[in-house]
C-alpha cells in the first residue's frame, strides 16, 4: 500500500502530460482549420483518438489505484486528503497542476470548436449557393456509384 501513493502521484502527472498534449493538439487543430488544411486535420483527429485510447487506460488504471487506497470514488480536489500526511503537499501540487492543464486545455478547446462551426457554416453557404445543398444520401454520406451494365453476351447462364 506505501507504494500506491506514489503510483497514484505518477498517474496524475502521466494524466496532466497527456492533456499538454491534447492541448497541444487542439492548438494545431485551429491552425489547421484556419489554413483549410483538411489532411493534417485528419492526421490530428487521429492522435486524438489514439489520446482518447490512453485516457481509457488511465482511467482503468486510477479506479484501480482508489480500491488500493480504499478511498472509492473521491472528487479529485478531496484528493490529497485521503493521502498520508507525508505526500498531502505534493498530492495538492499534483492535482493543482492536473486542474490548471484542464483549465488550459478546456479554453484552447472551446475556442477551436468555435473555429471549426463556423468553418462548418462556410462550407454550408457554399454548397447552398451552388443550386442548394446536395440530396442527403442513405448511410454515412456517400453512396457508391451504381455497377456498370453488361453486355448480354458477357451474362452467364447457370441453370446448364
Amino acid at each position: 500500500m506505501a507504494d500506491t501513493y506514489p503510483s497514484f502521484l505518477a498517474l496524475l502527472s502521466s494524466l496532466r502530460e497527456s492533456l499538454e498534449q491534447l492541448t497541444a493538439l487542439t492548438l494545431r487543430k485551429a491552425e489547421a482549420a484556419a489554413k483549410d488544411d483538411l489532411m493534417a486535420l485528419d492526421e490530428i483527429m487521429k492522435q486524438e483518438q489514439a489520446l482518447g485510447l490512453a485516457f481509457r487506460g488511465m482511467e482503468q488504471n486510477r479506479e484501480k489505484l482508489l480500491r488500493q487506497l480504499g478511498c472509492g470514488p473521491v472528487p479529485l480536489s478531496r484528493l490529497p486528503e485521503h493521502f498520508p500526511p507525508a505526500n498531502q503537499e505534493e498530492a495538492r501540487q499534483a492535482v493543482a497542476a492536473l486542474q490548471s492543464q484542464y483549465q488550459d486545455y478546456r479554453r484552447h478547446a472551446g475556442a477551436t470548436r468555435s473555429l471549426l462551426e463556423s468553418r462548418l457554416r462556410e462550407i454550408e453557404g457554399i454548397l447552398s449557393g451552388m443550386d442548394g445543398a446536395p440530396a442527403p444520401q442513405s448511410g454515412a454520406g456517400y453512396a457508391p456509384p451504381p455497377p456498370p451494365d453488361t453486355p448480354p453476351t458477357m451474362k452467364t447462364d447457370f441453370r446448364a
